[in-house]
């Protein structure tokens, strides 16, 4: 009985040290300037596009704000998936980093948000370098946060052509 609890306690803190992963992205195109516009017929394919993109992620979540253009980006790899899309409010992304980094240790997560609020998850995740401006629809960033003593990581990758 003493080894499995031994072997109980290791494991715990082996999960307690395994790097976070959080591929994040920007929403797709949206047919309007206003809060909760949908997304346009691009946005729509780029969406459908993204599930060949982030599914060999094999993502444990998916996140999305709580506008409509988030929620159905994400929505055709939930569906994939068969996940359930969580929502997070807009602007509480330091607050979901926290979140992302205490309950999927050794997990990839999947993010969706706003070129205005995503610099704000990177800092909340640990990244202290400068966050690229992003001003289009076609890239993505694979965050790794790894366990305790090492860097924290970024790399940008693009999505490819998504036909109009």
């Amino acid at each position: 009985m003493k080894r499995i609890l031994l072997l109980l306690l290791l494991l715990g803190g082996a999960c307690l040290s395994a790097q976070v992963t959080v591929v994040f992205l920007r929403h797709a195109e949206r047919t309007s300037k206003y809060s909760n516009a949908e997304l346009t017929k691009a946005g729509r394919n780029r969406a459908q596009r993204l599930v060949a993109v982030l599914d060999g992620y094999r993502p444990a979540a998916l996140f999305a704000s709580d506008m409509v253009r988030t929620q159905r980006t994400l929505e055709p790899l939930a569906r994939q998936l068969g996940l359930p899309l969580q929502i997070y409010e807009r602007g509480r992304e330091r607050v979901l980093g926290r979140v992302l980094l205490e309950r999927f240790q050794g997990q990839t997560v999947v993010v969706c948000g706003h070129s205005d609020t995503l610099m704000n998850l990177v800092a909340a995740l640990g990244y202290g370098e400068s966050f690229p401006e992003i001003g289009d629809f076609d890239r993505y960033w694979v965050l790794r946060v790894p366990a305790v003593g090492s860097e924290v990581s970024l790399e940008e990758r693009r999505q490819g052509a998504i036909p109009r």
